[in-house]
């Protein structure tokens, strides 16, 4: 307990400064989630091989790396939005053919690997089957988590939306601090709830500890965390300013708490579930205490790309 509430705080701590190096430069915290996304594509790929999906690890760790940069290049650029998803996708082409065609070049490689899993396929089907499912991992965690990058990143989207740089910027850090908040909260009061009231499992098959009430609790809770974030930042005047200028209501937090949590909730039992296939207890050990990057940033994952959503709906 000690150990896991050591680690806790200085992850906390790590987050603090890295948003606050935000004032300094974006990038700082680009580059924070850059790392982190790599090595969460490295426990997943580890996951997924635990649970007989064979895949790259290499290109999955190497990918957010190609992705993110190129991402920012194209904002700085200033390219429309459906360039950007052109780009993006022709990059997961781009790495899978590139795959696929390592794979045939180390041709008597990868048959020794098709002999040590013991499967009846030639190479060029299993060169084009370990593509596929390294693919996956390009989805879950790597694109999910860019959306923590295009909410950092929204200041520097000045020719997409009407609003200054200053007022984005403010944006951008109420916005990561309800990705971040929420799925704390929810994961928090869920674990609270469920210890007070028991009752029913959830997913026992999943999650053996989970329950009915702790879901409902965290949900709950998980809302209560987006309006109180709303009416903090809404007590200072600039921000006041941006969320008049933006339309932003009460209603609004309770309603996103509301989806955003029971999504994280959603993302912790998938995650659990890539767990129980792996026959795992963790993602990793990274994190003394609490596993791995992926133990801790499950709710995190599926978070971001709802409040983006949210934020551009607004914007």
């Amino acid at each position: 307990m000690k150990q896991r509430f050591i680690t806790g705080a200085t992850l906390v701590a790590v987050l603090v400064l890295v948003l606050l190096a935000r004032q300094l430069s974006t990038y700082i915290f680009d580059a924070f989630m850059l790392l982190v996304v790599m090595y969460a594509s490295y426990e997943t790929s580890r996951l997924f091989a635990k649970m007989g999906v064979y895949n790259n690890k290499y290109f999955a760790i190497a990918y957010p790396l190609f992705a993110y940069g190129l991402f920012i290049l194209c904002l700085n650029l200033e390219m429309r939005w459906y360039m950007l998803i052109f780009i993006e996708l022709a990059l997961i082409i781009v790495f899978m053919m590139a795959q696929w065609f390592l794979s045939l070049a180390m041709y008597k490689s990868t048959k020794n690997e098709i002999a040590t899993r013991n499967l009846k396929l030639r190479v060029e089907a299993f060169s084009i089957y370990k593509a596929v499912q390294t693919f996956y991992i390009y989805l879950y965690p790597a694109i999910l988590m860019l959306f923590f990058v295009l909410i950092n990143d929204i200041s520097i989207m000045t020719n997409y939306f009407t609003l200054t740089a200053n007022s984005l910027f403010l944006v951008s850090t109420f916005g990561l601090i309800l990705t971040f908040i929420i799925p704390i909260f929810t994961d928090t009061f869920a674990y609270l709830t469920g210890s007070l009231f028991k009752g029913k499992k959830l997913c026992p098959k999943i999650s053996p500890n989970k329950t009915i009430s702790g879901a409902v609790g965290g949900v709950l809770w998980g809302a209560v965390s987006a309006v109180v974030l709303y009416l903090i930042f809404n007590a200072f005047e600039a921000y006041n300013e941006v969320f008049t200028q933006l339309g932003f209501q009460f209603w609004h937090f309770i309603i996103v708490g509301l989806v955003v949590s029971f999504v994280c909730e959603l993302g912790d039992l998938f995650e659990s579930y890539l767990k129980r296939k792996a026959n795992v207890k963790d993602s990793g050990d990274i994190l003394p205490g609490h596993g791995g990057i992926l133990d801790r940033m499950d709710s995190h994952i599926v978070c971001a790309p709802l409040i983006f959503i949210f934020l551009l709906i607004m914007l």
